[in-house]
């Protein structure tokens, strides 16, 4: 099937792990992509794709802003979380993590890789996902190597790729 082909194929292509962050009238929700990338650095600018069932895809609509916490290569705990492989007592996925907030007020992690708070400018929906647009407002930024996902599985940045933990 040319679905399995294509999902075989996206596998190969290595991708950050970011956890988008939202907050607002509609309440704190986020969840694990791996789909971000820069738009345009005028004005700065950056997309990222979230499942149309995602709890957070809706959230993010209704309320107009989101936060791209690109993950460093020590917080793979964080991508399962909001991923919802590893449940949290009590239900909350922003337990056990510190946040805070940026220019929109969308939860910013205290310690990410980088922190890209945005103002949502547009979405637009294609097939199962998403396309959220957003006005970078706010950056934060921190140390380290990012989380880097491929062939099913977080990677590290050594030659050749390391295995660092196998995703559900």
């Amino acid at each position: 099937m040319l679905r399995d082909r294509y999902l075989e194929a996206m596998g190969e292509a290595a991708a950050t792990v970011s956890v988008v962050t939202t907050d607002g009238p509609a309440g704190r929700a986020g969840v694990t992509v791996s789909a971000m990338c820069s738009v345009s650095a005028d004005p700065p600018t950056i997309l990222v794709c979230v499942h149309h069932l995602s709890p957070a895809c809706q959230a993010i609509r209704a309320n107009g802003v989101f936060c791209v916490n690109v993950l460093g290569d020590e917080q793979s705990a964080i991508s399962d979380t909001f991923a919802g492989r590893s449940p949290t007592p009590g239900g909350d996925k922003f337990d056990g993590t510190e946040w805070r907030a940026l220019a929109t007020g969308a939860p910013a992690l205290v310690d990410p890789l980088v922190a890209l708070d945005c103002r949502l400018v547009e979405h637009l929906r294609q097939g199962s996902h998403y396309i959220f647009i957003g006005e970078v407002a706010d950056i934060a930024l921190g140390n380290g190597a990012p989380l880097v996902y491929a062939k099913r599985a977080y990677r590290g940045l050594g030659s050749p790729f390391k295995a660092m933990a196998a995703a559900a």
